[in-house]
């Protein structure tokens, strides 16, 4: 009888707790600051100068209440967490590497039920993070533990080479310190490799040199995160001439410009749609990766055909392909913003052919 192993894609990633709260206290915050401000203004027109009106915000924050009634819950967070959940639910076979402390099972049973291969998340008697989501009706702010996070490393864990033995591809979201050996392990097996590049987790471009020391086949990230990173208002084509060394393909998200991609012989645009609907844009990042590495994972078999199909195809229908991954990515991320749940497969095709008849 012929058995057929399964090939993974293997995220390695942050797992952690998120406590979000869901009140009105930036709506309460402007409104006591353009009360403060008009006040002011009203009586003294010629007197504002930046040390008063320091003095007038700081005086209308202070005057909000110490204690403020919010919605309040715990839920799994990170952007390893986040990426393999959603190509997890897109039909992707996912595995997550991660690290956490105590007293989270919690959060490995969910992904388990989920359907994520959760063999290969380790724990340590230490403080699970929490990172503090405060979200109200215009913006969501987010405060991170990084002194914990930092601490939810793979020290004394014995890494074995043999983790990618069935692995197609790995992505790891965000390449940090804790995670960099892991792309040292995988150029021991022909899998394809991808990173998620985040501003938090790299200081300057010397930095980055040092986390991706070999070339990588997909480089995910924010056009104006590379800018807080290069300490400079580049333009994109300056800044992927000066990440192309780092990766084959690249893909940059830019908001409500929508994405481009990058290789040496191809430059594509991806426009998004604009929704009336948008609740939240927190999480687009992670969900247009999972879309776009959820339609390459089902267009090649491993890195092989990876590297065949650029150089046996032509230039068209290889920017067909790429194409059709930055358009998943895009629905899957406006399924995400717009409704706030995890972008199913079936939900993604019922979401595609709702926008497309709305567009016609």
């Amino acid at each position: 009888m012929l058995i057929i192993i399964q090939k993974n894609l293997i995220i390695v990633g942050e797992l952690h707790q998120d406590l979000l709260y869901e009140d009105s206290f930036f709506e309460l915050l402007s409104d006591k600051i353009v009360h403060q401000l008009y006040n002011f203004i009203q009586y003294n027109p010629d007197d504002l100068g930046k040390s008063l009106l320091n003095n007038i915000i700081k005086k209308a924050i202070a005057n909000i209440p110490k204690k403020n009634i919010a919605e309040c819950s715990m839920k799994r967070g990170g952007n390893g967490n986040n990426t393999a959940e959603y190509c997890a639910s897109l039909g992707i076979p996912t595995k997550l590497i991660s690290v956490i402390g105590k007293n989270s099972d919690w959060m490995i049973d969910e992904l388990k039920a989920l359907g994520v291969n959760t063999d290969l998340i380790f724990k340590n008697e230490l403080l699970t993070p929490v990172s503090t989501i405060l979200k109200s009706s215009f913006t969501t702010k987010i405060f991170i533990a990084q002194n914990l996070k930092e601490r939810m490393n793979f020290e004394g864990i014995r890494i074995t080479p043999d983790i990618f033995s069935n692995a197609k591809l790995l992505y790891i979201s965000p390449i940090a310190e804790k995670f960099k050996n892991f792309l040292k392990i995988s150029k021991k097996y022909e899998i394809i490799t991808g990173v998620n590049i985040e501003a938090q987790k790299v200081k300057d471009p010397e930095h980055l040199e040092s986390l991706i020391e070999n070339k990588t086949d997909l480089l995910f990230l924010n056009r104006d995160d590379m800018n807080l990173i290069l300490k400079q208002n580049l333009s994109l084509d300056e800044i992927d001439n000066y990440l192309k060394k780092f990766a084959y393909i690249r893909v940059y998200t830019a908001g409500r410009e929508g994405s481009y991609l990058f290789t040496n012989n191809v430059k594509l645009t991806h426009p998004t749609i604009q929704l009336s609907n948008i609740k939240d844009r927190t999480g687009a990042g992670d969900c247009y990766a999972a879309g776009f590495l959820t339609k390459l994972f089902e267009l090649v078999n491993d890195k092989s055909s990876f590297l065949e199909f650029f150089h046996n195809n032509s230039l068209e229908e290889i920017k067909k392909s790429l194409l059709d991954c930055m358009e998943l990515g895009t629905y899957c991320a406006l399924y995400k913003i717009s409704t706030q749940l995890v972008p199913k497969k079936q939900d993604i095709e019922e979401f595609i052919k709702k926008i497309s008849f709305e567009k016609q």
